[in-house]
């Protein structure tokens, strides 16, 4: 329920409008209640609203009758809009007056608009920052092209030295350039041109001299009062050198200053700069000065210490100003969310491109996908932001003041708490309260949880500074090994030598000083963080070693140093051994992953690693990359060593048992597999043409797949897993070639050679060294004929191979072979035709014999063990063995009992005979046992960079029952 005082505000301002604005009175009346209603409510909230509406009585009535209140406006209408009042006053370009009172006017109309369409509840927020953003846009547009056309009839058009024409590119900053502009915001710009030179006019003067008369027109069109008011308040502080510089500014000045004076904040302010005029002669500059200026090509998280610093300034000048309620600068406001989003978008926009973007509504929820928010931080953020835009808004229009602090008059607070829709001004100040709060907490996670704010000076750190300053021979070591020990620290002299072999590195010497210094804080932090047991210092010399192996690079000390918990993960990382560590020391950009807070409770699934690598890919593909080879190869490595980090973090915390750590390496592969696949197509077809085949009606496109043998088709890959390969396709009939790309002057190809060159096109991207490393080794001797074969084989060759030429060994294999990536329908084609042979073309009279002699001749040549210890996969009793009795019993039955051949993995082939009742279950259990503990045992070694053998003494029962079961199986003369 209003107050009287409002009641009696909106009654006068129907009086005003029945005495000065008679047809606004007379369009309510005739349009009914609910329009009545609306201005009633409008007005309770705007001043502004009702001094448009009696300057300008027709205004109303015009936009109903024309349904301009009734949706949005998009650029195109706006520059419709400005478009007419250019023409109406062509004839006359050299008195640019009309155009200013035509464009104050057309002002006051549309905002007009846009105010009574978002205090009615007709627009959403997005949309009325939009509107208000496209509006702006176009009255700089006209603005600029006025005050050219205005210039040109004396001094003639810029040129460059080729005499092209030249435009001036007007940047928009802050919310302009975003699309997210405030109500009654300044507009920030930046006013720059390509090349010098001169204009071509009678009275020639130089480029320069002319686009800074432009934009002193281009000013006064737009922010010069009038008896009509302004269109837009322009602020020109933000280009460079701020007052004190030049007016507008070249490309090569422009170049050369963000290169020589660019400071951090300015970094912060063109994250928002978009072209508003000149959008591709601008293309060029952007390339090449503003993007490496704003987005570095490596993770660069020195950019919180310039936060940090850009934070105090403006608390000093809230404290010194009072704008603590101040819903734009005061703590937990607007900027504080803007630096959130900044501050990633700076630290990772060098390499994703998807951040990239003006509005913070839109990079927002990327920081979700990007996985550098969690869920919950970007829907308090987002909630937050549109509530503070909105009170923003609603503050600016109820004077047409650019405001953004709450009011103190009652009545006011009134109005803000019903333009709000809130019931009293006390749920406005205690739902902005739970908003700034939020902000303030993760605002604090992000920027402030830093090294110094949680530093802890009673700790050993506090000597490492003399240490690293004052060199050797100082007496520091001493202090430090005596520290360390009261600390707690088992062995201080130990940990103390790690620390000079690290001061006095040739990478650590290397240093610049604010490297040192970096680097200097990093280990203080370290120190402090170890754990006080016997586990710390091999858990300091895995981190010492990640450290210095990082060191080229400084910033990923700041990226350590700026996120305290990330390096809690580490040091929590490196207490499960050396893979982890070993990993992020080569491949660094792995830390990046411990900014997440869920890399150690999340387990990895198909669904979430197939989601990463999308995302991977559409950055690429946004960076106009996509077709790069090598940027490409670089993205899939990146993808594959976070998602095997993941893995072994899961792995290594003992949250994901061994088969499924195996399930998940499988689908990395494959995932990857897939996309290589389509890639390659994706270039052969558009270089050479797509394979077809067949004629007239029945031609068609051919089908591929990929076949995956051994681990990979068993499902069991490890870390470092090789991919057995074997490619298939379903080209046949009279005519098999390709159908080259339109407008090609190349004719059609043979299929076969465009399958040679694909398969040999698709190795090479699967084992091509690349800056990030490579992906797999691949091992396609598996095909038909072995070496000889060919590389891709048509399904119905393959068939009649395995037929009538395939070895036993090769049945085998066939029983471990499996789809992996390719067309669904082939996939289904392969998996019938894979039944189909191991039930009826397996020579089961001889299976025994030769099961058993290929096994014998393996134990002799494969394996590792020296005397006195066992190789855990080939040696008697071993995995192999396994896995030849479970290949032997499948295939045995496979006719009879065609269930045993569906799987092709060891475990589930031994299950399924038990299950037929072909195999006792007992003799059955026991192996799967032994198969689980043999596997567990090397996966673990393997972590550790071992080889599969361990002493004769391990696994002695496991040995002893499948050798026995082997010899009840296998025995000669069975």
């Amino acid at each position: 329920m209003s107050s009287e005082a409002l009641r009696g505000k909106i009654a006068r301002a129907f009086e005003a409008l029945q005495e000065r604005a008679p047809v606004v009175i007379a369009c309510l009346d005739q349009s009914g209640a609910d329009l009545r209603f609306v201005a009633e409510q409008v007005l309770a909230r705007s001043d502004f609203v009702l001094r448009c509406l009696l300057g300008d009585p027709p205004a109303l009535p015009e936009l109903l009758s024309s349904g301009a209140l009734d949706g949005p406006r998009s650029a195109k209408d706006y520059a419709r809009l400005t478009g007419q009042i250019q023409q109406q006053h062509a004839r006359s370009p050299q008195e640019i007056q009309p155009t200013m009172r035509s464009l104050r006017r057309l002002r006051q109309r549309e905002m007009l608009r846009i105010a009574w369409r978002d205090l009615a509840g007709f627009a959403t927020l997005e949309q009325t920052l939009a509107e208000t953003s496209a509006f702006a846009t176009a009255c700089i547009a006209l603005a600029s092209e006025v005050a050219q056309e205005t210039l040109a009839l004396r001094f003639g058009l810029p040129r460059a030295a080729d005499g092209s024409a030249q435009p001036l590119i007007v940047l928009g900053m802050g919310k302009l350039g975003g699309g997210e502009l405030n109500f009654s915001s300044d507009v920030d710009l930046v006013l720059l041109f390509p090349n010098g030179g001169d204009t071509d006019g009678p009275q020639s003067i130089s480029n320069e001299e002319f686009y800074t008369r432009q934009g002193r027109e281009l000013i006064k069109l737009l922010d010069a009062q009038t008896e009509d008011g302004f269109v837009f308040r322009v602020d020109m502080r933000l280009r460079p050198f701020g007052d004190s510089g030049p007016l507008v500014a070249s490309f090569a000045s422009f170049e050369d200053y963000l290169q020589m004076h660019g400071r951090d904040w300015e970094r912060y302010a063109y994250v928002k700069a978009r072209a508003l005029t000149g959008t591709s002669a601008f293309v060029e500059a952007y390339r090449s000065a503003l993007r490496p200026f704003v987005y570095r090509r490596y993770l660069d998280f020195g950019v919180f210490e310039s936060l940090r610093e850009m934070k105090r300034l403006i608390e000093r000048e809230v404290v010194r100003r009072e704008l603590a309620d101040d819903v734009k600068l005061g703590p937990g406001g607007i900027r504080e969310i803007e630096f959130v989003v900044q501050a990633f978008q700076l630290i990772r926009g060098g390499q994703d491109s998807t951040l990239r973007e003006q509005s913070l509504l839109t990079v927002l929820p990327r920081l979700q996908g990007a996985k550098l928010l969690p869920p919950h931080a970007v829907t308090e953020l987002s909630a937050a932001y549109r509530f503070l835009r909105r009170l923003e808004n609603r503050l600016q229009m109820l004077d047409d003041r650019q405001t953004h602090r709450l009011p103190q008059d009652e009545l006011e607070c009134e109005r803000i708490a019903l333009a709000m829709d809130l019931p009293d001004f006390a749920t406005l100040r205690e739902q902005l309260q739970i908003h700034r709060d939020r902000v303030q907490l993760h605002f604090q996670n992000v920027v402030l949880a830093t090294s110094e704010a949680n530093a802890d000076p009673d700790t050993a750190s506090d000597e490492l500074g003399p240490l690293w300053d004052e060199g050797p021979d100082s007496g520091a070591d001493l202090r430090l090994v005596a520290q360390l020990r009261a600390a707690g620290h088992t062995e201080p002299a130990e940990m103390q030598r790690l620390l000079t072999e690290l001061r006095d590195s040739t990478r650590t010497r290397r240093l610049d000083v604010i490297g040192r210094r970096r680097l200097a804080s990093l280990l203080q932090r370290v120190l402090q963080e170890l754990p006080r047991d016997v586990n710390s210092l091999p858990v300091l010399r895995r981190l010492l070693g990640i450290i210095e192996a990082i060191g080229a690079r400084s910033a990923y000390f700041a990226l350590l140093l700026e996120n305290a918990a990330a390096l809690r993960r580490l040091i929590h990382i490196c207490a499960h051994g050396t893979f982890l560590a070993t990993q992020i020391a080569r491949h660094p950009l792995l830390l990046d992953e411990l900014l997440d807070e869920r890399v150690l409770e999340q387990l990895p699934d198909r669904a979430g690693l197939a989601r990463d690598l999308q995302l991977r890919i559409e950055a690429l593909a946004s960076r106009e990359e996509q077709d790069d080879t090598e940027r490409y190869v670089e993205t899939l490595c990146h993808f594959k060593q976070a998602a095997l980090f993941h893995i072994a973090v899961a792995d290594l915390g003992g949250r994901l048992p061994l088969m499924r750590v195996s399930d998940r390496l499988t689908e990395v592969a494959e995932l990857i597999l897939e996309q290589s696949m389509s890639f390659a197509l994706h270039q052969m077809s558009a270089q050479l043409g797509a394979p077809h085949c067949g004629v007239g009606a029945e031609r068609r496109a051919v089908r591929l797949i990929a076949i995956g043998y051994g681990k990979l088709g068993g499902r069991e890959l490890g870390y470092s897993s090789d991919l057995d390969l074997v490619f298939l396709h379903d080209s046949r009939g009279e005519l098999q070639e390709t159908e080259p790309p339109p407008a090609s002057e190349r004719g059609a190809l043979d299929n076969q050679v465009f399958f040679l060159r694909f398969a040999q096109r698709l190795v090479h991207l699967l084992t091509m060294h690349s800056a990030a490393g490579r992906l797999y080794e691949v091992d396609v001797r598996l095909r038909p004929s072995g070496k000889g074969g060919m590389l891709v084989t048509s399904i119905d060759a393959f068939h009649e191979y395995q037929r009538g030429e395939a070895w036993t060994w090769e049945h085998q294999a066939l029983l471990h072979a499996r789809a992996v990536a390719g067309d669904p329908t082939l996939i289904g084609g392969f998996e019938a035709l894979r039944l189909e042979v191991l039930r009826q073309d397996v020579r089961r009279p001889t299976l025994r014999d030769e099961v058993r002699d290929m096994r014998e001749r393996m134990r002799r040549e494969l394996s590792s063990a020296a005397a006195g210890q066992f190789d855990i996969k080939q040696d008697r009793g071993g995995v192999a063995d396994i896995e030849f009795l479970a290949q032997f019993w499948a295939l045995r039955w496979a006719d009879e009992q065609p269930p045993v051949a569906w799987f092709s993995d060891t475990i589930r082939q031994l299950e399924s005979v038990a299950s037929a009742n072909l195999v006792p279950q007992e003799r059955v259990d026991e192996l799967v046992g032994a198969y689980q503990a043999y596997r567990a045992r090397t996966h673990h070694l393997s972590l550790e960079d071992k080889p599969g053998v361990v002493s004769a003494t391990e696994f002695t029962a496991e040995r002893a029952a499948v050798t026995a079961i082997w010899n009840a199986t296998m025995a000669p003369g069975l």
